[in-house]
């Protein structure tokens, strides 16, 4: 049948912070199905095709993106983001899916998954109902549609509930009919705040100004930052001083490691990296003498140190196996672009064997050529030519079981290498290192990978830093060209995604695999936190806001405090806001402190609104959150919810209210009192057959809306108000509101004031007020309210 009838104005959403109202108005639904991919994209375009041809681009962009601003944003990224998160995101996860798609719960495909097809079928029944009728369907007619569209054998009795309760959730006016319009409305509504919630729940604010040192004991350039277990900070200079700092960055203890005996030796060491060996409680210090230095974490004291090294180490790398944490590895990454790799079953066996040593300078000391020597040490070494470069960032990698070494080589500027070779090269290494023992050769000579044990990404500055994302397996690098790229770990030849925004050299990036999050810094220090899945910048925090304006040596986040950590000679934190008063053990149900909490028992829902204008919607069967939307930014100081169930009213310190549509987030009215002072509580009562909206505050007195079904969305004036602005019967605010059968309100103010009130004259029908002894100063500070009926 040809769909060329015109059908009706909607209902359609109103921005949710302004109350705008967004009309939408009929189109030829062939057309759109050509031009559509998604469910969510033609609810969109439908809902918000009305408002002229201008209307329509910006509808578009609204539902798709702006394909400019997203430009860099990669086609393939999808492919890494589980198929669970996408299917949280989908509107239609009610619907049934389509018999022919075979869909089911252990496939890849979307249990919601519902075709445009099926919209079409389900268009033309509405459009039917329009030739008619009114355009409308009832709850048995809706379902029978659905039969119709999904099939029998979709409609099961589980899936037949789940759509008698989208039927409700789409008749918000309880009017017990639905129009086509409606039903766009409410997909394009729901998808609409999911994405809005999404973007809340992925917030990202900072403390600033940053926290900073005064009066460091450092002498000289910080060269590197770790974090303890506690959540405090450990920091070394390269002049050997190590400090450890509380939470609150107060200096706990300090001591220069590498005192110098000016007997033994001239100048003091040079200190290019450190480690912790938290499990051991160990300090591993890399020198520029090609040594490695350990010394006690809980004295100071020095251990032992590995002499001899091929080159001058640059950065360290010691890692633990958690199982099993005597099972150590240690990469030490030079000045040459090698790598050299230590792996043994037993580090305490090692360190016993490296503290048996000749002291040197006060330190028990084991050459590398002991190490190679001794065939019963248990210790492994490979040493890897990497980089014609020195190398600037190290990591291992466990769930890849490889390792990842940064230069600024433009043709290898990340490499992934693997700890062991592919083939035994144990015994020909040894056997070289013994051949050459007495010529003036390397003793673990610097071997190249065979190209299967190896993945090598080339950028034209190289690369400062990089970082693994564990939990969406994405590799993470920062250049000198300002780019913040993201990489398949699978694929050398193409980034899946370019961050820009940087407008210098980036210098560091780590990520935080718990939040989906990615932390970048440039040379400016400018700190950009961004969104590993949807590639899009959540903060920016530039030297003038955190005030640490000296140029960085290193870097460092502590994702046990969740603060970023500058250091020069200085020592500055910045950490994350975090919600104050909530046990890390605890669900947290809001950001802010809660308004308003109401139960809705036609869907069985709990929900709650917060200081900060957000409203969630909790099943109460299982405690999760099904919906939640935002009511603007005035935030909500009072909630009801109607007989129905099926909308709500929000007060806010503006004073104005609000009626919702809470399973949407569509605002159905606005209701404006005549000032603007706080709305303390709000209430719907029904007199007779007269149904009203109560709301009183701090502006001591009681104001009534008409509690009308309108189909049009405006502003609404009280009718009425208890109390005259000049003669108050409420000397004080009203903190406490109550509605008693079969016309009476009582009002509670904070002097202690009840008074109770009659609906029909809206005169005061009793007043009641607590007697105080003289001698008290002040009233009760806890007052309870008790409901009349």
């Amino acid at each position: 049948m040809a769909l060329q009838t015109q059908y009706s104005r909607s209902r359609s959403a109103r921005n949710r912070s302004t109350g705008n109202q967004k009309k939408g108005s009929g189109t030829d639904l062939h057309e759109m199905s050509r031009n559509k991919t998604s469910v969510a994209e033609f609810a969109a375009e439908h809902s918000l095709r009305a408002k002229s041809e201008v209307g329509v681009e910006q509808a578009r962009r609204e539902a798709k993106g702006d394909g400019r601003k997203q430009a860099w944003a990669p086609p393939k990224r999808q492919s890494l983001i589980s198929n669970s998160a996408r299917s949280q995101r989908d509107p239609l996860r009610t619907l049934p899916p389509h018999p022919s798609s075979g869909a089911s719960s252990s496939g890849t495909k979307s249990r919601g998954a519902v075709h445009l097809e099926q919209l079409d079928k389900l268009r033309e029944i509405f459009d039917e109902a329009t030739r008619s009728g009114d355009g409308k369907l009832d709850e048995e007619e809706f379902l029978r549609a659905c039969r119709n569209v999904f099939g029998e054998e979709a409609m099961s009795t589980t899936h037949e509930e789940q759509m008698r309760t989208v039927f409700k959730k789409i008749d918000n006016l309880s009017n017990d009919t639905i129009s086509w319009d409606d039903f766009c409305s409410f997909l394009y509504l729901e998808y609409h705040e999911r994405d809005s919630a999404e973007a809340r729940a992925k917030k990202v604010d900072f403390h600033t100004p940053a926290i900073i040192t005064k009066g460091s004991p450092h002498h000289g350039s910080v060269c590197a930052v770790q974090h303890t277990s506690d959540g405090g900070l450990v920091t070394c200079s390269e002049e050997g001083t190590v400090c450890f700092w509380s939470q609150e960055l107060e200096l706990k203890r300090t001591k220069p490691l590498t005192e110098v005996d000016v007997k033994q030796r001239e100048k003091p060491k040079w200190i290019s990296d450190m480690v912790l060996s938290l499990p051991h409680k160990k300090i591993i210090l890399a020198t520029g003498d090609c040594e490695l230095q350990f010394f006690e974490m809980v004295n100071f004291e020095p251990y032992c140190q590995l002499s001899r090294l091929e080159s001058i180490p640059l950065k360290i790398v010691c890692w633990h196996d958690p199982e099993d944490e005597v099972k150590t590895v240690i990469l030490l990454g030079d000045k040459d672009g090698a790598v050299t790799v230590m792996i043994t079953d037993n580090i305490l066996n090692a360190f016993t064997d490296w503290k048996s040593g000749p002291k040197l300078e006060g330190l028990p000391t084991y050459s590398l050529y002991k190490l190679l020597s001794n065939s019963e040490s248990g210790v492994k070494c490979y040493r890897w030519k990497l980089h014609s470069s020195w190398v600037t960032e190290l990591h291992y990698f466990p769930k890849l079981l490889m390792f990842g070494s940064c230069s600024l080589d433009p043709s290898a500027s990340f490499v992934l290498g693997v700890l062991s070779p592919s083939t035994e090269v144990d015994s020909y290494l040894r056997q070289t290192s013994s051949a050459t023992r007495g010529a003036k050769r390397s003793l673990l000579p610097a071997r190249r990978f065979m190209s299967c044990d190896q993945r090598v990404f080339r950028m034209a500055k190289g690369v400062s830093s990089a970082d693994y994302c564990s939990r969406h397996n994405v590799l993470v690098t920062g250049s000198a060209d300002r780019f913040v790229r993201v990489w398949n770990p699978f694929m050398t030849s193409k980034p899946v995604g370019t961050l820009e925004g940087h407008t210098a050299p980036v210098f560091f990036v780590k990520a935080d695999s718990a939040n989906s999050r990615l932390f970048s810094i440039g040379n400016d220090n400018t700190i950009m936190v961004w969104d590993i899945l949807e590639f899009t910048c959540l903060n920016s925090v530039f030297p003038s806001v955190h005030k640490f304006s000296v140029p960085t040596q290193a870097a460092h986040y502590n994702d046990v405090g969740q603060e970023v950590v500058l250091a020069t000679d200085e020592v500055g934190v910045i950490k994350l806001v975090q919600p104050v008063g909530v046990r890390q053990d605890m669900v947290q149900t809001h950001l802010s402190p809660v308004a308003g909490v109401a139960f809705s028992p036609c869907f069985n829902h709990l929900i709650t609104a917060s200081r900060d204008g957000v409203v969630k919607v909790w099943a109460m069967e299982t405690g999760k959150k099904e919906f939640e939307f935002s009511v603007g930014r005035c935030g909500v100081s009072a909630m009801a919810v109607d007989k129905t169930g099926k909308r709500i009213v929000t007060g806010s310190s503006n004073g104005q209210l609000k009626v919702w549509s809470y399973n949407s987030g569509e605002c159905l009215k606005t209701l404006d009192k005549e000032n603007r002072k706080e709305v303390a509580r709000a209430r719907f009562v029904s007199v007779n057959q007269c149904k009203y909206i109560v709301a009183a505050g701090w502006d001591k007195k009681f104001t009534i809306f008409p509690d009308v079904v309108d189909t049009i969305q405006e502003v609404y004036k009280p009718m009425r108000a208890g109390s005259t602005t000049s003669d108050y019967v409420h000397e004080t605010d009203i903190l406490a509101l109550a509605y008693g059968a079969p016309h009476f309100l009582a009002t509670a103010s904070f002097c202690g004031k009840i008074v109770v009130w009659s609906l029909i004259s809206f005169g005061v029908f009793n007043e009641l007020k607590a007697e105080y002894p003289t001698s008290a100063r002040h009233p009760p500070s806890e007052c309870k309210s008790y409901m009349l009926s």
